[in-house]
């Protein structure tokens, strides 16, 4: 065998073989589990071995090149804002489980992207259509019909369905979360089934079209009402669009008037789908229309997530912390409540800050440009799987605003699995004859990336004492967090805790890093809403009153209306004797009366201190007259203060 042979061998050989590291890298870490489900600290680092390995081999191979583009440089920073989430974690097991199952994404989307050919590209899709079978049938041997009470007859078929398959101990999936990840990949199998059917090999799209109805069988049976939306909204503008495309044809127009047109049609049909969406969902918060319950509660989970957004707006609060935080520090309740914000570009916000949101936006922005270009560019074989790519992608942004199946689970491996199938099509269309023209209209981006930096800059000059003091507050709500909820959760652990145990711990830890902070954040921005209410809180808890009532009357007048202020500055009203106002300030909100009478148990009365026991209970009375315990506990703390 020629050396010439041997390199065209390797050449071949070490695509498939970085694709077969990343998706042994990936299945490693999914096994250790993330945020949600945390298995434990193995296997840790160990699978970047399996990484590494195609890295090493490829200038062997390929020769050295090192040629990084924006896509490089936005993936790059997307992982490292996942390890500021690690550091600014208060758990750091679940935080370091989610942030390898970051890193096994990227390395799965690098492999997909250095596929080179047509045929490696094919075998890549096949095994996504491979993957949803297996994670189809999977969900069926595991799942609890009789917990799935919404569609009868679907469970009636899922009950069928599993009755005829070996049943299997395993871990049981969300179907959400199921529902989410089959819809992912679907498009990707549509594409495989095209590219079978126009190509030497017509048998397989029998083979992937079955594989299509058990996927789509198990995407109709998850029952996830979010991904039956994103799928069928999405799957239908792609129809409409290859519909567009096929009539444009016939009508022999020039090609570039043709191309304006159909992005006319699609941009009109897309503005019309909105503002239908707009009204329907009017309708429903109406009451003419079922789901007002279901529709308002997203609606007030994403309104506070916002708030915890704006405490940790720069850093994110820390991979997977979501809930506790949000329990803590914008509910002010001391037990778990919901794990997180159902909205996936809030949830990366949230999680790992401003510059993670960002880094994904241009990585989105990046495969849309790219999947277009392709569309009107290229063949129709890698405009194909660049259309599968673009619906992917926005089938996982569509779902996105509903739910977070991807990137709230281990199905985060698979959040940037668009981006490798669009970025590898590519760069099949890089050859010399095509590269000329693919360029075209590239320096757009350069004038789009300028406006960009302008408009930084100009929102820096003008805003940058309100800018520097939610960076003080920022860091201050971080070493906070760290502090204190982790011995917190750590209690929780081995006993229940109460307010008062979080009381203790304010008391009794040193929180000086965190005071000097948010301090240094108020005499920047006196209107700093986090200083403001992270201080009263922490004020409140060390039994600092009127500081704590100064602190909230600050953020009043300065405008903040939020439930946390409002909460905040009725308990300081409380504990100052102000009852009627305290009454007035916490009237209508959802954790009022639970927190009055929580603080005036386990913060007043088991401290001994009476006296504002009596106005906890007497504020309660001013909310309900009608409320006998209340009233009874308030004159118990009466007859102990006289």
């Amino acid at each position: 065998m020629t050396k010439t042979t041997l390199r065209s061998l390797a050449r071949w050989a070490l695509p498939y073989l970085e694709l077969a590291c990343a998706v042994t890298a990936a299945a490693l870490w999914y096994t250790q589990g993330g945020a949600v489900w945390y298995a434990g600290e193995w296997p840790g680092p160990w699978p970047l071995v399996l990484l590494a390995l195609p890295w090493l081999l490829r200038p062997i191979v390929f020769g050295f090149s090192l040629r990084p583009t924006v896509f490089d440089a936005a993936l790059l920073l997307f992982v490292a804002s996942a390890g500021v989430g690690v550091w600014a974690a208060y758990d750091p097991g679940p935080a370091w489980a989610k942030f390898w199952l970051i890193v096994g994404a990227a390395g799965l989307c690098y492999a997909l992207a250095h596929q080179p050919d047509e045929g490696h590209l094919y075998v890549s899709l096949a095994f996504f259509a491979i993957f949803g079978v297996a994670l189809a049938l999977y969900f069926f041997a595991t799942n609890d019909w009789d917990a799935m009470p919404k569609v009868a007859v679907l469970v009636t078929m899922g009950k069928q369905i599993s009755a005829r398959l070996p049943a299997i101990s395993g871990h049981v999936m969300h179907p959400n979360v199921v529902g989410g990840m089959l819809a992912t990949v679907l498009p990707l199998v549509a594409a495989l089934i095209g590219l079978s059917w126009t190509g030497r090999r017509r048998w397989l799209a029998v083979v992937w079209g079955a594989a299509m109805v058990v996927a789509g069988a198990g995407w109709l049976l998850s029952m996830s009402r979010g991904a039956w939306l994103a799928l069928l909204g999405v799957g239908g503008l792609w129809g409409v669009w290859r519909a567009v495309g096929r009539w444009l044809r016939r009508r022999n127009l020039p090609a570039e008037r043709a191309w304006r047109l159909r992005l006319a049609a699609m941009g009109g049909l897309f503005l019309i789908g909105l503002v239908l969406l707009v009204v329907v969902a009017a309708f429903v918060l109406n009451g003419r229309l079922p789901g007002a319950d279901s529709l308002t509660s997203r609606l007030v989970l994403f309104r506070r997530s916002l708030l915890l957004a704006r405490d940790y707006f720069f850093t994110g609060l820390g991979l997977g912390m979501f809930g506790m935080q949000f329990s803590t520090y914008i509910l002010l309740i001391h037990c778990f409540h919901i794990v997180h914000s159902h909205n996936m570009l809030l949830n990366l916000w949230i999680e790992q800050g401003l510059l993670g949101l960002a880094a994904y936006l241009v990585l989105a922005i990046a495969c849309c440009s790219w999947c277009l270009r392709l569309v009107r560019r290229a063949g129709a074989t890698k405009g194909g799987v660049a259309e599968a790519a673009l619906c992917s992608l926005g089938v996982i942004l569509a779902h996105g605003l509903v739910d977070d199946p991807l990137y709230g689970s281990r199905g985060v491996l698979l959040l940037f699995v668009p981006f490798g199938i669009a970025w590898a099509a590519w760069r099949m269309a890089h050859s010399p004859a095509e590269g000329q023209r693919l360029q075209e209209g590239v320096q757009w981006h350069r004038w789009a990336g300028g406006a960009v930096l302008l408009s930084l800059m100009m929102a820096l000059a003008v805003c940058w004492r309100p800018l520097l003091g939610t960076w003080y507050a920022n860091l201050g709500a971080e070493e906070q967090s760290r502090v204190e909820l982790a011995l917190y959760v750590e209690r929780g652990r081995t006993a229940g805790v109460t307010l008062d145990d979080l009381d203790q711990i304010r008391r009794q830890e040193r929180l000086d890093g965190a005071v000097g902070w948010l301090e240094r954040a108020v005499q920047v921005d006196a209107a700093n809403p986090t200083a403001r209410q992270r201080l009263a809180a922490l004020a409140l808890s060390r039994g600092q009153y009127e500081a704590a009532l100064a602190h909230m009357q600050a953020a009043w007048e300065a405008g903040h209306r939020d439930e946390v202020t409002r909460l905040l500055l009725g308990d300081a009203l409380v504990a100052n004797g102000r009852v009627e106002q305290a009454a007035e300030m916490v009237d209508g909100l959802e954790w009022g009366k639970s927190r009055l009478r929580h603080q005036a148990w386990y913060r007043y009365w088991h401290n001994q201190d009476y006296r504002r026991a009596a106005d906890a209970w007497h504020t309660l009375t001013l909310l309900d007259p009608d409320d006998a315990n209340a009233a009874h506990w308030q004159a118990e703390a009466e007859a102990r203060v006289r």
